[in-house]
């Protein structure tokens, strides 16, 4: 069957009308002569019909051309020369970016580790076939180098110069008076021969133009995307897009009340999560006393696996700050990419990522922390004038710059600050601000922070018992290490008599700190004017001494730094031992079975 050139657009068709164009190509019968006029009319048409056809080919062509290069487009258009202003923009179909395109696919891309995905990508230099695959932590990375295809390769009459070639490729006859065709069976061959994968996805960035759009549609899994073509950006950007094959956790030793260890894997961010839909995650750890680094190594792990089974995302060597506990923020972006942030430096440790296995065999069965770490609390009474409070602060400043001349290493001392102010009226009310166990460096800052407040209500009766209820919940470390608790105050806590209005008795609590090992000394602010053979005097002593480990009761004007610290028989901090290079998490106090 011989096929009809259309005279608008050069396809070659044997319909009534152009499928390209709709030009008609065939129509009839014609009613009475055919007159000058309507011949005239006919070539109007015709040369209309021709110029929209060039003029759109040039519009979509310029798009992808640089603007000092437009000139020669301008001059291709059939009829008198195209003006810039006669290049408005055409209309295209809905595109997406080439990420979203590809995003659909990549959780089926990284589900199974032998799987490859093939890219064909369609722009105006030609066609790029991009073979995509799932490394080890399931990151979509190149396969090989990109395969390029040239326009020349599977199309027959396209111009050797590049903006004539631009302009056929659109749909464009213009001067030139020819048209490119598609060479459906060298576009077979050349684009089969690449694509030897599991799955294909075609990115066309040329929606609208004539030979383009009919390659693309001999292709399977077509999109319409924008912008411009470049591979490595495109798979940088879909790491975020890329869901996790498995888990990712932080590697911690989790420790019981025995001391007794195992490898604890802390969930960060679950299988399947995609980094721009995951929020960063906070994890509060404890940090080993006497560490002067750590590791802090993300794994791939599930539940159930044996001690060796972790496998390293990434490992970083923490250079810990001066405190025993710390957040770290970990940020997902992408598979195997996790951002850490936290106090400190922290480098990459490959060395250590690739020798997990052997770390964690390291990890001694049991653990005790360093003889030299010790947590001390201070219970201080905040009531009073400016002066009295201030020389009860000036004793824990004192007593703790004692213990840093002492001790040669700070990292295993805890200390955490009680401070406590009256009832206001006989109704339960806070009267305890609690700091926990922190740094002497950052405690010395909270005790140069106290301020007093005035006395309400019996000037012989404090909270203290409020005081040391709140002492019985703090995070004391586990396993146990040397506990010590120092009471600074005037007046005696609530008693018998007069009942506390939070219903607690110091009695008790008192109880509970030294049934878990905690050493407390107390040392008694005695009032002035306080007659010590009265009642209230001998009540008062009384109640004081009861506080305090048997004999070491002492008033504050007779205590010093130095005796403070003999008499709390601070450990010294051992000279060697075991230092575990793993984060310790706080919570887990559970017995291990052994």
């Amino acid at each position: 069957m011989t096929l009809c050139a259309c005279p608008v657009c050069m396809t070659a068709s044997n319909d009534p009308s152009c499928p390209a164009c709709g030009w008609v190509l065939e129509a009839g019968p014609w009613l009475g002569a055919i007159t000058p006029d309507r011949e005239q009319a006919f070539a109007d048409e015709l040369t209309r019909a021709c110029r929209l056809v060039d003029l759109t080919a040039a519009a979509r062509a310029a798009a992808v051309i640089e603007p000092q290069r437009r000139a020669m487009l301008l001059g291709l258009v059939r009829g008198a020369p195209a003006t810039e202003d006669e290049l408005t923009p055409v209309h295209r179909r809905p595109t997406e970016s080439d990420v979203a395109a590809l995003t659909s696919v990549l959780g089926w891309l990284v589900e199974a580790g032998e799987r490859t995905l093939t890219v064909i990508d369609i722009d105006s230099s030609g066609i790029e076939v991009l073979e995509l695959a799932a490394d080890a932590v399931g990151a979509v990375r190149q396969v090989g180098v990109p395969r390029a295809v040239a326009w020349t390769d599977l199309v027959s009459g396209l111009s050797s110069v590049s903006e004539e070639a631009m302009f056929q490729l659109a749909g464009g006859v213009g001067v030139l008076a020819r048209s490119c065709l598609l060479d459906p069976a060298r576009a077979d061959r050349e684009l089969s021969t690449s694509v030897q994968s599991d799955r294909t996805v075609v990115l066309h960035r040329l929606s609208g133009w004539r030979v383009p759009d009919g390659l693309a549609a001999r292709l399977p899994d077509t999109h319409h995307v924008s912008g411009s073509r470049d591979s490595r950006q495109l798979i940088r950007a879909l790491a975020a897009h890329t869901p996790l094959r498995s888990g990712y956790h932080l590697l911690a030793v989790a420790i019981d009340g025995d001391g007794w260890t195992r490898p604890h894997d802390v969930p960060l961010f679950p299988a399947g999560a995609v980094a721009i839909e995951t929020p960063p995650v906070t994890v509060t750890i404890e940090l080993p006393a006497g560490a002067a680094d750590v590791l802090v190594v993300i794994t791939t792990h599930r539940a159930g696996a044996a001690r060796r089974d972790f496998d390293a995302v990434r490992a970083l060597r923490w250079n810990v700050p001066d405190t025993d506990a710390a957040a770290v923020e970990f940020t997902l972006n992408g598979p195997g990419d996790v951002a850490v942030r936290g106090p400190g430096a922290m480098t990459l440790d490959a060395e250590a990522a690739a020798n997990l296995a052997s770390l964690i065999e390291a990890i001694p069965e049991r653990y005790r922390p360093p003889t030299g770490a010790v947590d001390i609390a201070f219970a201080v009474e905040l009531c009073g004038t400016d002066d009295e409070v201030g020389q009860r602060r000036r004793l824990l400043a004192d007593w703790l710059a004692e213990i840093a001349d002492r001790t040669a290493h700070r990292t295993g001392l805890r200390v955490a600050i009680i401070g406590y102010h009256d009832h206001h009226g006989p109704l339960p009310r806070g009267v305890v601000r609690v700091h926990e166990f922190d740094s002497t460096t950052q405690r010395m800052a909270t005790i140069a922070d106290l301020t007093a407040s005035q006395v309400h209500g019996a000037d012989y009766l404090a909270p203290l018992e409020d005081a040391l209820e709140l002492a019985t919940t703090l995070s004391w470390r586990t396993p146990a290490v040397p506990r010590r608790l120092l009471i600074v105050g005037r007046r005696a806590p609530y008693g018998d008599d007069t009942a506390c209005p939070n219903r607690l008795r110091w009695q008790d609590s008192l109880d509970r700190l030294r049934d878990s090992g905690i050493d407390v000394l107390a040392v008694w602010d005695t009032p002035p004017g306080l007659n010590p053979v009265a009642r209230r005097g001998r009540q008062m002593a009384t109640v004081w001494r009861a506080l305090s480990l048997p004999g070491e009761s002492r008033e504050l004007g007779k205590v010093t730094p130095t005796w403070l610290t003999d008499r709390m028989r601070l450990p010294k901090p051992a000279k060697s031992t075991v230092v575990l290079q793993f984060p310790i998490i706080e919570s887990i106090k559970q017995e291990f079975s052994t």
